[in-house]
C-alpha cells in the first residue's frame, strides 16, 4: 500500500485510516475514495494551522482554510495549492452523491500522496518517501469507511511544533502534459461551472462543452486549427474559446492562439467568442469588454457567458444624473461621479473614504441606481461584517429602490431569495455560500459588490470571496486614507494613499455637515495603575483566583492596567466613569 508507511508513525492513527481508505476504496468505489482522500487533506491543513497558531479558525471551511494568504504563503508552492483545491472538490462532489470517474479519485489520491510526503518530510517525521505505485493498487470489496470526524492529535502537535517554519517550499511539482491538464483539471472546472463536456471529438451541440473543434482560417499552411474546448450557448453559437497550456506552462503562452481561435469563429458565426487561456493552475479571460485580461477562479456558467455576451451593447455610462432624493450633497455626487468615471475607464475596482455620518450607504444606492439605469449592472451584492449592518443597508436600499428584489442571506427567519437583483450578505454567509460543499452562486453571479468598511483585516480573513467573484467592486470605508494601509489599496489597483474619491472628518465639519468632538479622558485607580494580587482583600483575591489561575496552576502577580481593563468587565468601573461625563 502506497500510504502504508503511515501505520507506524506514532500520533497518526486517524490520519492513517483516512489514507488507507481512501488507497484502498480507490478502484471499486471512486467516490468513497475521493471523501476520504478530502478528509485526509482536511487533517492536514488543519494540522497546519495548529502548528503555526495553536488554533484553527473557527466556522472556516475548507475553502477558505486553503485559501488564506497564511496557508498559501506557507506551502509557497501555486501548483500544489492548485492540486489541494483539486483534493477539495473532487471530495465535496463525491460528498454529494454526485459520480466519480476511477481516474479523478487516482489523480485526486496522487496529489495527496505527494502533500503527505512533502509536509512529513518537512517536519522530519520521516526522511523520504517512495513515489506512488498503481501496480499497489488492489480491488477491494466495499464497506463502510471510517466515519471518524477530523480532530488533531494534540500530542502529535506538540511533537511537532519546534518543527514548522515560517515558509516552506516542497521540493516536487506537479508537471503533467497539455493533455492531462485538459482532463485532469479543465474538466474539473468546467464541470463546477455547469458544463458537460463531451467525450468525442468536434462535435458541436448547443450548451455544450464541445473538445478538439475543427476551425479554418488559422495562420498556418493548413489553414486550420484545433480548439481546446469550445462554449456552446443555447443558439448553438460559441460562447467562449478555452486554450490550454501544459501546467508548467505559463498560460499566457495560449493567449495568442485563443485570440485566433475566437477570431476564426467570429468569421464563422457573426460573433467573437469570449476568450479564457489556462494551464490548468491560472486561468485568464478575455471578455471583448474592453478590459485587460484577468485571472479569474474558474468559468463561468452558460448563463452568465450568455449574460457578458449581452453587455457588449451598453458603451460608456453616459447618463450621470443623480436622483437628488437619495443623494443630494456635493460630496456625495463627487464620489460618483469619480466612481462612474474610473468605470469608464476601464477600471474595476474603486475605493471610497468618507467619513462616519457622510452618507456611504446612500451613496453606493445612487451609484447601483445609476448603473442599472445605464445597463451597467444588473446584479448586486452588498457585504458588511456585522448581521445588523446588512439588516439596516438592506432598509436603507430597499426604501430608495423599492421596485427592486431584495433577499438577505443571512436573515435565519426567512429563505433567500437566490435570484434577487440585489443580495445582502455577511462574509461568513457568504463564504459559505461559495464553498465547494454547497456552491450556491457561480463566478459570475453578481456584476458589482459592495464592500461596506473595506480594510486590510477583511481582505486577509475573507479574501477567498473576492478571489472567488468576477466583478466590479466598490469599497466603502471611513478609515482615513492615510491610515489605510498599502496592502488596501494594492487590492484595489489604486496609488498608496490616493483612493477613488475621499471626504474625510475634518472636511465634513469645515462643511458642517458633521460636528466635532471632545476627547474626555475618565479613567479609575485600577484602570489607571492595574492590581496587584497582594493589595486585594479575601473576597478579592478569591475572585481574583477564579478568574486568573491558569490550568498549570499559575497566577500572576499582578495585572497593568490594560490588561485589567480588556479581562474584567465590572459594573461599578462603568458607572464610576461614566457619572464624571
Amino acid at each position: 500500500m502506497n500510504f502504508g508507511y503511515l501505520k507506524n508513525i506514532n500520533n497518526l492513527k486517524e490520519f492513517y485510516l483516512f489514507c488507507k481508505d481512501a488507497e484502498s476504496f480507490v478502484l471499486s468505489r471512486p467516490d468513497l475514495s475521493a471523501a476520504q482522500s478530502r478528509k485526509a487533506l482536511e487533517y492536514l491543513v488543519k494540522l497546519v494551522y495548529q502548528l503555526k497558531n495553536n488554533t484553527v479558525p473557527q466556522r472556516s471551511s475548507l475553502f477558505e482554510l486553503l485559501s488564506s494568504e497564511e496557508f498559501t504563503n506557507f506551502i509557497n508552492d501555486a501548483s500544489m495549492i492548485n492540486a489541494l483545491h483539486y483534493i477539495r472538490k473532487i471530495g465535496n462532489i463525491a460528498i454529494h452523491n454526485e459520480k466519480i470517474s476511477q481516474k479523478e479519485a487516482l489523480f485526486s489520491l496522487k496529489q495527496l500522496h505527494i502533500f503527505t510526503g512533502e509536509l512529513l518530510v518537512k517536519l522530519d517525521l520521516i526522511e523520504s518517501y517512495s513515489m506512488f505505485d498503481e501496480a499497489l493498487l488492489v480491488k477491494t470489496t466495499p464497506k463502510t469507511p471510517t466515519d471518524k470526524e477530523v480532530d488533531i492529535n494534540l500530542h502529535l502537535v506538540s511533537q511537532l511544533k519546534p518543527k514548522i517554519d515560517k515558509h516552506t517550499t516542497l521540493s516536487v511539482g506537479i508537471n503533467i502534459s497539455e493533455a492531462q491538464t485538459r482532463k485532469v483539471y479543465i474538466d474539473l472546472f468546467l464541470r463546477e461551472a455547469g458544463w458537460n463536456v463531451l467525450e468525442k471529438e468536434n462535435v458541436k451541440l448547443p450548451q455544450k462543452a464541445g473538445v478538439e473543434i475543427k476551425v479554418s482560417g488559422m495562420p498556418n499552411k493548413q489553414g486550420i486549427g484545433f480548439v481546446d474546448y469550445v462554449l456552446y450557448g443555447s443558439d448553438g453559437k460559441p460562447l467562449a474559446v478555452v486554450e490550454a497550456k501544459k501546467t508548467s506552462a505559463s498560460p499566457i503562452k495560449g493567449k495568442e492562439q485563443a485570440l485566433l481561435y475566437a477570431k476564426c469563429l467570429q468569421q464563422e458565426y457573426g460573433c467573437l467568442p469570449i476568450v479564457y487561456y489556462t494551464n490548468g493552475y491560472q486561468i485568464w479571460i478575455i471578455d471583448q469588454l474592453g478590459y485587460p485580461a484577468r485571472q479569474i477562479f474558474g468559468f463561468h456558467n452558460l448563463k452568465e457567458l450568455e449574460y457578458l455576451i449581452q453587455l457588449r451593447s451598453r458603451g460608456l455610462v453616459r447618463d450621470l444624473s443623480i436622483k437628488e432624493e437619495i443623494t443630494d450633497r456635493p460630496y456625495q455626487k463627487m464620489a460618483i461621479t469619480n466612481v462612474v468615471e474610473s468605470f469608464n475607464q476601464k477600471r474595476r475596482k474603486t475605493l471610497l473614504v468618507m467619513a462616519t455620518g457622510t452618507g456611504k450607504t446612500r451613496t453606493a444606492i445612487s451609484l447601483v441606481e445609476l448603473l442599472q439605469r445605464n445597463r451597467w449592472i444588473k446584479n448586486v451584492l452588498f457585504l458588511a461584517d456585522r448581521t445588523a449592518l446588512v439588516t439596516q443597508a438592506k432598509r436603507s436600499f430597499n426604501k430608495f429602490l423599492p421596485n427592486y428584489t431584495i433577499s438577505v442571506l443571512s436573515d435565519k427567519d426567512k429563505v433567500p431569495d437566490l435570484n434577487a437583483r440585489l443580495v445582502f450578505s455577511t462574509y461568513q454567509t457568504m463564504i459559505n455560500q461559495i464553498d465547494g460543499d454547497d456552491r450556491t452562486f457561480g463566478i459570475g453571479r453578481f456584476d458589482l459588490i459592495i464592500i461596506d468598511e473595506a480594510h486590510r483585516s477583511i481582505f486577509n480573513k475573507y479574501k477567498a470571496i473576492f478571489t472567488y467573484f468576477d466583478s466590479l467592486l466598490i469599497g466603502l470605508t471611513a478609515t482615513p486614507r492615510d491610515e489605510i494601509e498599502r496592502s488596501t489599496y494594492v487590492i484595489f489597483d489604486l496609488e498608496e494613499g490616493v483612493p477613488t474619491f475621499h471626504y474625510e472628518m475634518e472636511e465634513a465639519v469645515k462643511d458642517q455637515y458633521l460636528v466635532g468632538y471632545t476627547v474626555l479622558n475618565r479613567t479609575t485607580k485600577f484602570l489607571k495603575q492595574g492590581v496587584k494580587y497582594s493589595d486585594l482583600s479575601k473576597e478579592e483575591k478569591e475572585e481574583y483566583e477564579n478568574t486568573f489561575l491558569t490550568p498549570e496552576g499559575e497566577l500572576p502577580t499582578e495585572l497593568s492596567g490594560t490588561d485589567f481593563f480588556r479581562k474584567i468587565y465590572n459594573d461599578n468601573t462603568v458607572d464610576l466613569v461614566l457619572q464624571t461625563l
